[in-house]
């Protein structure tokens, strides 16, 4: 199933699945991230900066650090690899993406 699309009812699935897993860990999913939305435009720019110098894209889970304005937070963070490291560029490591808005 890796690396291709999938069915709509397998999604439905497998969110349903998640949400059962954490409730079952006793985790109220009401006042937990469920998803993070990214806007199409700066996602593909970003995407297309860093295309040329990945082989993937790692989706790391995260929380916003205390001082930032989502503090405690969950979120994701997109991250470019290259060869099973974080990608570089020939004079830097290449920035990871997020900013995505949580949702609830």
């Amino acid at each position: 199933m890796a690396g291709q699309t999938i069915s709509v009812d397998t999604a439905g699935q497998m969110l349903t699945k998640y949400t059962d897993y954490m409730t079952g860990l006793g985790v109220n999913m009401e006042e937990q991230t469920q998803s993070v939305s990214f806007s199409i435009g700066p996602l593909m720019h970003w995407l297309n900066s860093v295309s040329a110098d990945s082989d993937e894209i790692r989706i790391f889970m995260g929380a916003y650090p205390d001082g930032e304005p989502q503090a405690g937070r969950t979120t994701v963070v997109l991250w470019p690899y290259k060869d099973g490291s974080p990608a570089e560029s020939t004079t830097e490591e290449l920035p990871p993406f997020n900013e995505g808005q949580g949702r609830p």
